[in-house]
């Protein structure tokens, strides 16, 4: 037997073994046989070619719809952390609210007279009592209402004059509180006074700008030839007024200055003695108050040689005055 036939009868007998296993490739997979000797896509040499399979996509199953279905988590966004306000301010109590209204006023009492501070509000304040015939000569007022402490409520200087040709002058100082009216300061300044209220410093506090008679009657000089000079009280924390003009030197400077043009103008005038003497008098206080130098006397001496002499002889008692602080205790002391 040749042996292309015989390669025949070996390929017919394959084919039956397969058909009698009674399965079929195509039924498996989906894939046909082609026999070993069919021409296909134009090959005629026997060799069998197996096409590539045929997939048919697969519906998805119901677990692989819903992870689908499922996001895939994202990382959280960064939330900023809410910025933390600062605690609101504690509240600050408002004050009164009507201010008060000051007024004064002499309020019969027995065989006696009351002076009276009122307020307003319905609170009062005995200040004084006094003799009914010596009312006449006295004076009580108010002298200035306004914010002394910076507090927000008016306060109120009152003013007391005590009687005589010159003297005294006392001021009296109330504020008004939740409990009523009570009293911070009482003094007496003599002869001198109180000009103006007003903040010299800008700390919101006004200080109380007067002058001061502490040379009055000096080396018995009238009191026309006395000289006044400048006075500057501050109010303390607890509401009491001290000097403090040394903190305002420019006020005691233009006082000097205004002595050297007085004592100036009075040597060229031949004034008499008694003006000469106050303006250098003047002059040489306003310098030792502002500083221990010899300016003031060396001014004096070039201007007024006999002004220099006799306050020399007087340097006891202008030793004396220096040392006075105003303001003096009042001369009736605050019930």
């Amino acid at each position: 037997m040749s042996r292309w036939l015989r390669l025949g009868v070996a390929a017919i007998a394959v084919v039956a073994t397969l058909a009698a296993c009674g399965g079929s490739d195509e039924e498996e997979t989906g894939v046909p046989t082609i026999a070993a000797g069919t021409s296909v896509a134009g090959r005629s040499d026997g060799i069998p070619i197996v096409p590539a399979p045929v997939v048919t996509p697969r519906p998805p199953t119901a677990t692989a719809t819903a992870r689908a279905a499922t996001p895939t988590p994202q990382a959280a966004a960064s939330t900023p952390a809410p910025t933390q306000q600062p605690p609101s301010p504690t509240p600050v109590p408002t004050q009164q609210a009507r201010q008060p209204v000051w007024t004064v006023s002499e309020v019969p009492s027995g065989t006696r007279v009351d002076i009276v501070l009122e307020d307003g509000l319905g609170n009062t304040y005995t200040i004084a009592s006094a003799d009914p015939e010596w009312t006449q000569f006295e004076r009580w007022g108010v002298d200035f209402a306004g914010d002394l402490n910076a507090d927000g409520v008016e306060d109120v200087m009152l003013f007391h004059f005590t009687g005589g040709a010159h003297c005294c002058s006392e001021y009296v100082f109330f504020r008004d509180t939740p409990s009523g009216i009570e009293l911070d300061d009482w003094f007496s300044l003599g002869n001198g006074g109180i000009g103006s209220v007003e903040d010299l410093d800008g700390d919101g506090v006004p200080e109380l700008n007067g002058w001061d008679d502490r040379l009055s009657y000096f080396a018995d000089q009238s009191y026309a030839a006395s000289p006044s000079l400048p006075l500057v009280l501050c109010r303390t924390a607890k509401g009491k007024y001290t000097d403090c003009t040394v903190q305002f030197p420019q006020r005691m400077q233009e006082a000097a200055d205004g002595f050297e043009v007085e004592l100036r103008e009075a040597v060229q005038s031949q004034a008499t003695d008694e003006e000469k003497r106050r303006a250098a008098l003047g002059l040489v206080t306003a310098y030792l108050l502002m500083a221990p130098t010899d300016e003031g006397w060396l001014k004096v001496r070039s201007l007024c040689p006999e002004c220099e002499t006799w306050l020399l002889q007087n340097q006891d008692e202008l030793e004396n005055r220096l040392a006075y602080v105003p303001p003096a205790p009042p001369i009736e002391a605050p019930q």
